[in-house]
C-alpha cells in the first residue's frame, strides 16, 4: 500500500514550509459530526546527537497534511510535548475550524438565511469561507457573546427544523469553511472489515412530543407507540406560534430521540471514511448490512500502514446546537 504522505510545518510568522514526514512515527487525523474542528496528532522522533536540525515547534507554527497529493488537514499547532527521557515529540493541532470555535461574538439576525449570516460572521473575523449550503429558510435570533460556531451551527439548525434538512459545518483540508447538507445516499461503501461492534442506547430516548399554544393549550401530542409501550411516556414540548404547523418539527425531534443502533467499524484507511458523510456497509464476516451515517471518525498512519476507524448511526441526525436567543 502506498502510503505517501507529507507532513508540512510552516514556522511562526511564515516562510518555507519543512516536510517532516521522515521524522513521523504515527499520525492520527480525526473528527466528529459534533465538533467543528477536526484534530491532528503527531509522534515524530527528533534525534538529540544532532543528525537532524529540530524543526521549530513553536507557538504560531502551523502545520499541513496531505496524502498522496490530497490535502486533508490545514490548521494551527496548539502544543509540543517533550521528555528528557525520549527523542519522541508528540504533537497536537486543530484544523481552522479552531478559529471559529476560540471566537466569540455578538451579533442578532432579523429573518436572516444561514448561509447569509455565516458569510458575514466569517468575514467579520476573516475566516475564509468555501460552497455555504443554502439554509432554505430565515431565521431571527440574538446571540450575545457566543462562540462563532454556535452561532453557525444553530442559524443552520433552525432553519433544518423548517425545511427538514440537515446540514454540516466543517472545514476542508485547504482550510476554508464549507457547510453541506448532509447527503441522503451514501458517498463510499464498506465491502470488508477487520471488526465490528454494535451498540444500541436509548438513554437519550423521548417518545413522545406534546405541541402546545404559547398560552399554554395543548395542540396535540405525536408519539411513537410502540416505544411507549416498551419504555413508558418520556415527552418533550414544543410551543407552537401562531399559525405555524409545529408537526415537522415534533416528527424530526421522536426520529432524533428515538432508539439509537451505534456501529463501530474498523476498515483499511479510507480518507472518504469522514463523519457527517453516508456510507453503504456489506460485511459478510459480521453479516451486518445497510446505510449509516458517519457520527465519529478516527485514523491512522503508522509502521507504514494506514487504517480508519468510525462510528456510524442508522439514523441521520440533526444537528441539535441551540445557542443564542430569540428575537
Amino acid at each position: 500500500m502506498d502510503l505517501a504522505y507529507e507532513l508540512l510545518l510552516t514556522p511562526p510568522g511564515g516562510g518555507a514550509p519543512r516536510d517532516l514526514a521522515q521524522l513521523v512515527q504515527s499520525v492520527t487525523w480525526s473528527g466528529s459530526d459534533a465538533e467543528t474542528a477536526r484534530a491532528l496528532s503527531v509522534s515524530i522522533a527528533v534525534p538529540r546527537d544532532g543528525s537532524v536540525e529540530p524543526p521549530r515547534l513553536e507557538e504560531g507554527a502551523y502545520l499541513v497534511f496531505r496524502v498522496k497529493g490530497l490535502p486533508l488537514f490545514t490548521g494551527p499547532l496548539l502544543s509540543a510535548t517533550t521528555t528528557t527521557q525520549s527523542s519522541v515529540v508528540d504533537l497536537s493541532a486543530l484544523d481552522n475550524g479552531r478559529f471559529l470555535v476560540g471566537n466569540e461574538g455578538w451579533y442578532q439576525f432579523q429573518e436572516a438565511a444561514p448561509e447569509q449570516a455565516t458569510a458575514a460572521v466569517c468575514g467579520d473575523f476573516g475566516i475564509p469561507t468555501a460552497a455555504l449550503a443554502q439554509g432554505g429558510a430565515t431565521v431571527s435570533r440574538k446571540f450575545p457573546g457566543v462562540a462563532l460556531d454556535k452561532i453557525i451551527r444553530t442559524m443552520y439548525a433552525l432553519a433544518g427544523e423548517q425545511t427538514g434538512k440537515r446540514f454540516l459545518v466543517r472545514f476542508t483540508g485547504e482550510g476554508a469553511l464549507e457547510v453541506v447538507e448532509k447527503p441522503g445516499s451514501a458517498t463510499v461503501e464498506i465491502q470488508s472489515t477487520m471488526g465490528v461492534t454494535n451498540t444500541w442506547d436509548i438513554s437519550k430516548l423521548q417518545n413522545s412530543v406534546a405541541i402546545y399554544t404559547d398560552t399554554g393549550a395543548l395542540v396535540r401530542r405525536t408519539q411513537d407507540a410502540a416505544s411507549i409501550g416498551l419504555n413508558g411516556r418520556l415527552e418533550h414540548t414544543i410551543t407552537q406560534r401562531g399559525d405555524e404547523d409545529a408537526g415537522a418539527e415534533a416528527q424530526a425531534w421522536l426520529e432524533d430521540h428515538g432508539l439509537q443502533q451505534n456501529l463501530t467499524v474498523e476498515t483499511l484507511g479510507d480518507a472518504r471514511l469522514i463523519s457527517g458523510n453516508a456510507v453503504k456497509l456489506r460485511d459478510t464476516g459480521s453479516r451486518v448490512s445497510g446505510l449509516f451515517w458517519i457520527e465519529q471518525d478516527t485514523h491512522t498512519w503508522k509502521n507504514k500502514q494506514y487504517f480508519t476507524k468510525a462510528k456510524l448511526n442508522f439514523r441521520n441526525l440533526a444537528d441539535d446546537s441551540a445557542a443564542g436567543s430569540e428575537v
